[in-house]
């Protein structure tokens, strides 16, 4: 085996093995979410009222999780449109992917101080504070690939195709800094601007035209 052929199987295995790394965080992830919301002991609840009492009770803990959950699957699934238009990997294209899942997996981290803490202003700004991580470090692998110097693009993705998604990586980042400024009004607030997400997301193709992504 030539070792040019030996460098062609050595990036197609390296992009495999990134791409398996990438699902196992984000289904840890999500995974993790569900850790956070509290079984009651049954010992004490020995009635219907007292058990809807206790529901009632963990609503917040509901409404952290199913947003943080929502988000992580945004990522996931935009992340599966960003990831297909990519046919080789290099160690530099790597290296930014893996702040990316590092952010990825803080997200419970978060979660878990807000459900300790849900009045705490400063937690949610933090947790907006590392989607904007997420968004840039999305952002800089995109663009690392899409350099023509580096060749890591499929031939046939346009140059219109990929400002486009740049434009949508954006989107989650501009959605954390606004719910960073409106939970000092209202912490209600934050969790609302978070709503915008899989909105924007499912409407992305309208506002902005984009194809998905066909590669394997």
């Amino acid at each position: 085996m030539s070792n040019d052929s030996y460098d062609i199987i050595k990036i197609q295995e390296w992009r495999d093995r990134l791409k398996f790394l990438c699902d196992i965080v984000f289904a840890t992830a999500m995974t993790i979410m569900i850790l956070n919301i509290n079984i009651p002991d049954f010992g004490h609840i020995t009635s219907a009222s007292a058990l809807t009492k206790f529901l009632i009770n963990e609503l917040n803990n509901m409404l952290g999780f199913f947003i943080s959950f929502i988000v992580i699957a945004v990522y996931w699934l935009k992340h599966l449109e960003h990831f297909s238009c990519v046919k080789i990997v290099d160690q530099n294209f790597i290296w930014l992917q893996l702040p990316f899942l590092s952010f990825i997996m803080l997200i419970p981290f978060w979660n878990t101080y807000m459900d300790r803490f849900p009045d705490n202003i400063a937690i949610k700004v933090l947790l907006s504070f590392n989607m904007v991580l997420i968004g840039v470090f999305s952002f800089l692998s995109l663009n690392y690939a899409s350099n023509p110097k580096h060749q890591l693009i499929h031939d046939d993705i346009s140059k219109e195709l990929i400002s486009n998604t740049k434009l949508q990586i954006l989107t989650e980042p501009l959605i954390a800094i606004l719910a960073a400024g409106l939970v000092y009004l209202n912490p209600i607030l934050w969790d609302i601007s978070f709503i915008l997400v899989p909105v924007l997301f499912m409407l992305r193709k309208k506002l902005v035209k984009i194809k998905y992504f066909k590669k394997n």
